[in-house]
């Protein structure tokens, strides 16, 4: 616990000695030279990306921001978002996401529709450390190899959600209401689906993974183990003062949601759930350097929380279809894909922010950006684990119950490619700080990941 405490009191020293001197800065705006963009920005490309999660994705998407008069600019009227997109491990990508501030006056209004499928989702069970990770399991060239898909089950993720925003009346500060309904539908992997076009010692063994396991000693019960349908709704409040959502260079971003599944329509009787985040951005050097940290805290607060909803982030804005934590792309990037699981998380990430290069081209702006960053988690509320049916051979095996609770924590490396302050694609190389969480990853993702 010490641990954790010393990271919150570094984040919380950096805020405070840096805000003096960023309140100055931040009265000046960056001198370099943007030009107003006008009207509709349309960004329709042909995506190829890669993740070592999910592998090369292929696909489309389709980015367009509307700037109007520009007198707004770099904030936009209206942003919609298209992707369909399918990766080389099975995963597909079908989402809608549309945003304004002025389709009702006074009122900022959040749309997303996604239907995401995952052929091989990362399980590594519950709490973390606690669960044992021996890569050696999906290795086929060691003698303790179980299959390649040991740790992965099939997950169907469908979202239909709505969100809100209002001013209170304070410069910056918001009130959030949203509503979304999620089903989501799990099973064991195909394995004769993967086998399909693999021969000889290629092919899959026809073997449980450790999801099957857990079903079969209760830790997972007979109602979850397939998923199901988890109505959400969620209130709170929002302070914004960011000099520009996609490409910030200073203010704060803080919001605390609490979200509500009423147990008269969910299932295990519904459950209360809370999130916490606070990000700062400070100018560092004027045109060049900022400094960017985040601080979430989630936990459920009441009730059951089912199984395949404990790695759901909860957010104000949820633009990204990477919805997993913690580990990953979107949270601890370097370390294996879900890693970290159970009723309470805290998450860290701090940047360093460059630019490396500006230019107007082709009457746009464009910007080429390196970063480099620390990604910690820990678990402030473990998931309740009952291991009184599973075979001691196998306690032994995949449990370490005496394990202490400690850091999850990368270090990396990112390039960003940034077009009107807004698009953003971003490779990044995050490296494991502990092998037992896996070794290094690399991504290719849309913006920045707060």
């Amino acid at each position: 616990m010490i641990k954790i405490h010393i990271i919150i009191l570094f984040f919380l020293t950096i805020s405070i000695q840096l805000n003096a001197q960023n309140d100055e800065q931040k009265t000046q705006n960056d001198t370099l030279k943007y030009h107003r963009k006008k009207g509709w920005n349309f960004g329709v490309i042909p995506y190829i990306g890669f993740s070592t999660d999910r592998g090369f994705q292929f696909g489309g998407l389709i980015n367009n921001f509307n700037y109007g008069d520009g007198k707004i600019y770099p904030k936009y009227y209206q942003n919609l978002y298209i992707e369909v997109s399918r990766t080389t491990k099975g995963s597909g990508i079908n989402q809608i996401f549309f945003d304004s501030e002025h389709i009702i006056k006074g009122l900022r209004l959040t749309a997303d529709i996604s239907h995401l499928t995952e052929q091989a989702l990362n399980f590594y069970g519950f709490n973390g450390a606690q669960s044992r990770y021996n890569s050696d399991f999906i290795n086929d060239g060691s003698t303790a190899y179980i299959s390649r898909v040991f740790y992965n089950y099939e997950r169907k993720f469908t979202r239909i959600l709505l969100d809100i925003q209002g001013n209170l009346g304070f410069p910056g500060l918001k009130w959030l209401g949203a509503a979304q309904v999620t089903k989501i539908e799990i099973n064991s992997v195909d394995i004769n689906k993967l086998n399909k076009n693999l021969k000889g010692s290629t092919q899959l063994p026809a073997v449980d993974g450790l999801y099957d396991d857990y079903v079969k000693w209760g830790l997972i019960n007979n109602t979850e183990k397939n998923g199901g349908t988890i109505s959400l709704f969620s209130l709170g409040t929002i302070y914004d003062t960011r000099d520009n959502e996609g490409n910030p260079n200073h203010g704060i971003w803080s919001e605390a949601i609490l979200a509500i599944a009423p147990g008269s329509i969910n299932p295990e009787n519904g459950f209360t759930e809370i999130a916490i985040t606070h990000r700062q951005y400070f100018t560092l050097l004027p045109n060049y350097l900022t400094l960017a940290y985040r601080l979430n805290w989630q936990q459920t607060l009441s009730g059951e929380n089912p199984f395949y909803f404990l790695p759901y982030k909860i957010s104000s804005i949820p633009f990204s279809t990477f919805v997993d934590g913690l580990g990953g792309s979107n949270t601890i990037r370097g370390i294996l894909r879900n890693r970290v699981v159970a009723e309470g998380k805290l998450l860290g990430n701090i940047e360093f922010r460059y630019k490396l290069f500006h230019t107007y081209f082709y009457q746009q702006n464009f910007e080429i950006g390196l970063s480099s960053f620390y990604d910690a988690g820990y678990i402030t509320k473990k998931s309740k684990v009952d291991l009184s049916l599973v075979p001691t051979a196998d306690r032994l095996k995949y449990f370490d119950e005496n394990a202490a609770n400690r850091l999850y924590h990368s270090i990396g490396l990112g390039l960003h490619f940034i077009m009107n302050q807004n698009f953003i694609i971003s490779p990044e190389y995050g490296i494991s700080l502990n092998k037992n969480d896996g070794n290094s990853a690399f991504y290719i993702s849309v913006g920045y990941i707060f």
